[in-house]
């Protein structure tokens, strides 16, 4: 692969803890998969690289029978149109159950304009679906509404919030919370942007530093997003964490100044988990930190702007899952 692409690949995508990578070029062979896709998948890389990915995985077929393409990374590699949050139930050869995932496409186009490869983003959502089963259906469609909404407006946005909600409920099991608290930690992370709803689209993706006037709107999203959850009835306790979810440990946060353990436990875990996404995420403005950058930086705010013991149990659970040794709980 040309230098260029694989700078390109390295830029578009954020490698996260919870995303899987995987490039293919016009004859639909892999040439770019990362270790995370390869556990998601259970398969090994030497194995999938530099093969046809019709071959290993679809019979060799583009589409399904009944027309349907095989996947929205073949698809996008056929007509180059790319794709936004797809949910696709993929079951691997050799695997007796599938998983859900969550999949964006990208083109990457050669130096005349024509698609040279697709990459697609997967993301676990096995949970999510487990909790879209426990919820309430009326309720549910509203959360994806929301989602919607935000994903129209701002696509980092939405994105941000899928990996936040990732994040978190990866945390609440670490802590070994009770399922109410790790689906609550879900809904909280999918819609704990929804007030930016309200903000003017120049504001969101403005490529630099905000004015104070702008910082000031950019604020109020956390109360417009709780104002907006209070009209649902069953959403009281996630308007209260979504209200909250930029206090600071210190009392120095917004909009109320609340301070330590008058803070609601899952809105600190949530103001880590969305400083360490948003840290370790690729924008058009600002070069992502590393993990260990973000995780020096959690360390250094303890006190101030995060709760010292939650930021300790998150070190060590981002620490746990990237050395590969899975998700031991931790001491609450």
């Amino acid at each position: 692969m040309r230098k260029d692409i694989a700078y390109r690949i390295a830029q578009a995508v954020h490698e996260g803890l919870f995303h899987g990578v995987l490039v293919i070029d016009s004859e639909f062979r892999s040439v770019f998969l990362n270790q995370a896709l390869c556990d998601m998948w259970k398969v090994k890389q030497q194995d999938v690289l530099h093969h046809s990915v019709l071959d290993l995985f679809c019979n060799g077929n583009v589409k399904k029978f009944g027309g349907a393409y095989q996947g929205p990374l073949i698809e996008t590699m056929v007509t180059g149109r790319e794709i936004s949050g797809s949910e696709v139930y993929i079951n691997m050869p050799g695997n007796k159950e599938g998983k859900w995932f969550l999949v964006n496409t990208f083109i990457l186009r050669d130096e005349s304009g024509q698609p040279e490869y697709a990459l697609g983003n997967y993301i676990v959502i096995d949970k999510f679906k487990v909790f879209e089963n426990k919820l309430n259906a009326v309720n549910m469609n509203i959360i994806k509404a929301f989602c919607k909404a935000i994903g129209v407006r701002d696509i980092y946005t939405m994105q941000h919030s899928e990996n936040v909600a990732a994040l978190l409920v990866g945390l609440t099991e670490y802590m070994r919370l009770s399922d109410s608290e790790v689906t609550m930690a879900y809904l909280a992370g999918i819609v704990h942007d929804v007030g930016k709803i309200g903000i003017s689209e120049e504001i969101l993706n403005k490529p630099g530093r905000l004015t104070e006037v702008e910082y000031e709107i950019v604020k109020r999203h956390p109360s417009k997003g709780a104002d907006i959850l209070q009209e649902v009835d069953e959403f009281a306790t996630l308007a209260h964490i979504v209200r909250h979810h930029h206090e600071r440990y210190d009392g120095k946060g917004y909009p109320n100044g609340l301070q330590e353990e008058a803070i609601p436990r899952i809105s600190r875990m949530l103001t880590i988990c969305d400083a360490y996404d948003a840290m370790t995420s690729v924008r058009c403005y600002c070069s992502p930190h590393s993990v260990e950058e973000a995780l020096e930086e959690i360390k250094k705010c303890a006190g101030g702007q995060f709760d010292p013991k939650l930021s300790s149990i998150f070190i060590d659970f981002i620490r746990e899952c990237n050395s590969g040794g899975g998700m031991r709980p931790a001491l609450q």
